[in-house]
């Protein structure tokens, strides 16, 4: 026979699962906040360099990037 799950231990499983979740996505952030700065360093490199050749392509290419 199949033995019944209270309601009490399917709440504490998705308690548990919920932590897990907010672990994992916590995580997640902490990776992207740590990227921005590369990445904005990066975009400033590229427009730098577009914008020496010329300063119209230089802005142009910071609006396409951003």
């Amino acid at each position: 026979m199949s033995e019944k799950r209270g309601s009490a231990e399917i709440r504490a499983e998705l308690a548990a699962e919920r932590q897990r979740l907010d672990a994992d996505l916590n995580a997640l952030q902490a990776e992207v906040r740590s990227l921005v700065p590369v990445v904005a360093a990066g975009l400033v490199v590229v427009a730098l360099v577009t914008f020496r050749k010329s300063a119209k392509a230089g802005l142009r290419t910071i609006w396409k990037l951003s």
